[in-house]
């Protein structure tokens, strides 16, 4: 992790339009916000790019008037589509905490490009760095002119053009960026009197004496950004800023470009004019210092945007890799971290589910049955039981039907018929009679453990006319013997 880089694990994630910001690291800080580096999850389980949240500090975001500014800013940048200019992609409000979502720009701020490379052997080349400028000025052109949705102009002013708000990816992207106290025609907010918006060594004089700005104070600060990469140096080198305004304030003439030859005299005229303390001798518009810059870039070779992104990138290899480095280990952590979470959603569904022990793919026949649920073997016992029984019924009734021929069974007589009644069998008594005590001869001997089985047999329709009443208890007694007891599971 590079030394600007902080952690910020366990930050939770920002819910978007969609989309989950998670933040990994903190790659900026200033006295409104914080400047957070994070991952993107559309909804697909996997990160799909990185962004920049831009996020205001917790004890502002009870300010009113800084939350305001910060909705300003918001919602311009929302607006704003342009190649120089960083694109912002949504406002977050969710816990509480508003933030900006970004594009991720992977490069280095143009502040630290000059530190490096402004003198030495790699320094920067002219065309180079002129084609920065060029590039900043096209942003500013394109914000200057914006226009609301019904065609009014919106009269954007930036305020806070410096090195510390241009971007140089490491592809040779030039862009724009921090919109936080630009000044528009409809902002709810506005600057109190007395109040300064921006970084003193780069602003115009006219911020300082009126309250009126427009867009040429913006042509003045990237005059300031052009002297410092022909001078090699700062501008107000040595200077506090108790005497950079007491400088400005006194209309004193700036400080002077080396004459040592070193400066081109074209580009020499060009700063001259781009620094004029009074509005109206400037540059009016982005576009003219744009085109007189790129007047003297005709004809050179190593201009291009592909130039400047490699030699930027060989500059900054180490913080490249770094960098590179950092997000594909946050990347592998939080796959690590998503196929953790599918493994355990798993791992709770299984446990929460009945355990049931059926096997498929190895079922028998001849395998040993299941075991049965002991309060349930009493009813099937009986159920079984009930249907052999209802089963012996039905067969009883149809030999009574056929023995009632026989035996002269009396049926109601019907309407205009005769009775008639057959004498009965030798081997059946009358109803009242006493039971023989020995067998009549020719008949076949009683068998008692058929009689005492019929005992459970359903009674049938007429049940005097198909058993014989018993005489004696001993029926009763067999059949106690042999009715089971209530509950008793092995019957």
């Amino acid at each position: 992790m590079s030394s600007f880089e902080t952690s910020v694990e366990g930050t939770p994630p920002v819910a978007g339009n969609g989309v989950r910001y998670t933040p990994i690291a903190q790659i900026g800080r200033g006295g409104m916000a914080e400047v957070l580096l994070a991952m993107v999850d559309a909804g697909g389980g996997g990160v799909g790019r990185m962004a920049v949240l831009k996020r205001i500090w917790p004890e502002l975001a009870a300010d009113p008037e800084f939350m305001t500014m910060f909705l300003d800013e918001a919602r311009l940048s929302l607006r704003l589509n342009h190649a120089n200019v960083v694109q912002t992609y949504e406002i977050l409000t969710d816990g509480g905490q508003p933030a900006i979502a970004m594009e991720y720009l992977h490069g280095q701020p143009l502040t630290r490009i000059l530190n490096r490379m402004l003198r030495g052997p790699g320094q920067l080349s002219l065309p180079l760095r002129l084609r920065i400028l060029t590039s900043v000025l096209a942003g500013l052109e394109y914000a200057h002119t914006l226009t609301d949705l019904d065609g009014t102009p919106m009269e954007v002013v930036h305020r806070d053009v410096s090195p510390q708000n241009v971007f140089v990816t490491y592809d040779g992207q030039v862009k724009l960026v921090d919109f936080g106290v630009a000044k528009t025609l409809a902002a709810a907010h506005h600057t109190r009197p007395g109040a300064i918006k921006g970084k003193l060594a780069y602003m115009a004089p006219e911020q300082l004496q009126r309250t009126v700005i427009d867009r040429r104070a913006d042509v003045f600060a990237v005059g300031v950004m052009l002297w410092e990469m022909l001078a090699g140096r700062r501008m107000w080198h040595a200077m506090t800023e108790v005497e950079i305004v007491a400088h400005l304030a006194s209309n004193q003439p700036l400080p002077p470009l080396p004459a040592d030859g070193s400066v081109p005299a074209g580009l020499e005229s060009i700063c001259t004019r781009a620094l004029e303390l009074d509005p109206d001798r400037r540059y009016q518009t982005a576009a003219e210092l744009e085109l007189e810059l790129e007047g003297t870039l005709a004809g050179t070779a190593d201009s291009h945007a592909r130039d400047l992104g490699k030699v930027v990138s060989l500059a900054f290899d180490v913080e490249r890799a770094d960098r590179q480095a950092f997000i594909e280990c946050c990347v592998r952590q939080r796959e690590s971290a998503a196929e953790r979470a599918i493994i355990d959603s798993k791992t709770t569904l299984e446990s929460a589910l009945p355990d049931v022990d059926v096997t498929l793919s190895h079922l028998d026949h001849d395998a040993a049955p299941a075991p049965r649920d002991a309060t349930l073997l009493p009813r099937v016992v009986w159920l079984r039981r009930a249907a052999a029984i209802a089963a012996l019924a039905a067969v009883a009734s149809v030999i009574a039907l056929v023995d009632g021929g026989r035996t002269g069974v009396r049926f109601p007589p019907q309407p205009g018929t005769h009775s008639v009644t057959a004498a009965p069998p030798r081997d059946m008594p009358e109803p009242g009679s006493a039971r023989p005590s020995a067998p009549v001869a020719g008949s076949a001997p009683r068998a008692e453990p058929l009689r005492a089985r019929r005992r459970h047999r359903a009674p049938a329709l007429d049940e005097d006319a198909t058993l014989p009443p018993s005489t004696t208890g001993a029926d009763e007694r067999h059949d106690r013997e042999i009715a089971p007891p209530d509950g008793d599971p092995q019957h």
